[in-house]
């Protein structure tokens, strides 16, 4: 038998620049979702967000999704498929990523596990 020995090392508390921007909480939420890959998302904070686009990341299609505007309340739909034509569902290892830019230009991505 090994023996072993679990220590706490204490580290300096990390440098903050007091310039950035605060961690923000997300302003989206999903409205609604269904079996046949259609997921609808909701922009629930205080100002318009720009550039927002979708970006699928794994197996499975996303149509085109133009950079837009979304003002706060309207809602995007986003409709996912299989790889083949007869699939309505995504493959586990897939992923969404839903990307928009603050006012001041912050970028900003939310990644949404399917």
């Amino acid at each position: 038998m090994n023996p072993f020995r679990l220590t706490t090392r204490l580290s300096p508390a990390p440098r903050v620049d007091p310039g950035a921007r605060p961690a923000a909480a997300v302003p989206w939420r999903v409205a609604s979702r269904s079996d046949s890959g259609v997921i609808e998302f909701e922009h629930c904070g205080p100002e318009p967000l720009r550039g927002v686009r979708f970006f699928l990341a794994g197996g499975g299609l996303l149509g085109l999704s133009l950079p837009r505007t979304v003002h706060p309340g309207e809602r995007l739909r986003v409709v996912l498929r299989g790889v083949h034509a007869d699939e309505a569902v995504v493959s586990a290892d897939s992923m969404l990523v839903l990307r928009w830019f603050h006012a001041d230009g912050t970028e900003l991505l939310w990644p949404i596990a399917l």
